[in-house]
């Protein structure tokens, strides 16, 4: 199968935004690589070149998808089985072209652009705006009330604040 290497250039913009600040730094940087290594395929880059790009662009996946993992872990986010499955099926089409990629095959280089162009769009549009929602709505609620309770009395309860910390409501409403 051929490669078109006048693909577009994958270019990050806001249509790719989730509005989380450090998320979209790293999206930007993964875009940004996943262009270079395009270039570099379709320019008369040697093997050296194409394997240097190609080590920082998966260490750049890498670690940005281990950090997205660990903030919708620490967040609770309910959908990140479903969102850490699409991580993972991308991480191992990645290391197949990497594998090929490696023994100097230059159409899979190709592939694996093309490939995470429409993966990276489709992701951040989909996935990842779901996720920076569920984020964005974490930090408006830093110093809200949160509580975990039944259908018992409130005195019955277990309350505790957004820092996990228990109190006593009907305490704190007296002395309001």
């Amino acid at each position: 199968m051929r490669y078109d290497c006048r693909m577009t250039p994958l270019k990050w913009s806001t249509s790719h935004a989730v509005w989380v600040t450090e998320i979209d730094d790293e999206h930007k940087e993964i875009f940004e690589a996943v262009g270079e290594l395009q270039s570099l395929l379709t320019g008369s880059a040697r093997l050296p070149q194409i394997r240097k790009m190609l080590g920082r662009l998966t260490t750049a996946a890498a670690d940005h998808f281990a950090h997205e993992e660990r903030l919708m872990h620490a967040s609770r986010y309910p959908g990140l089985r479903w969102h850490k499955r699409q991580h993972d099926a991308a991480r191992r089409k990645a290391e197949e072209f990497a594998a090929a990629i490696e023994a100097g095959d230059k159409e899979a280089g190709l592939a694996m652009v093309e490939y995470l162009t429409g993966w990276l769009r489709d992701h951040t549009r989909v996935a990842d705006r779901m996720m920076g929602a569920h984020l964005r709505n974490q930090a408006r609620c830093v110093g809200k009330l949160t509580f975990r309770a039944g259908t018992k009395p409130a005195n019955a309860c277990s309350w505790v604040d957004s820092t996990g910390n228990r109190f006593d409501p009907l305490a704190t409403a007296t002395r309001l």
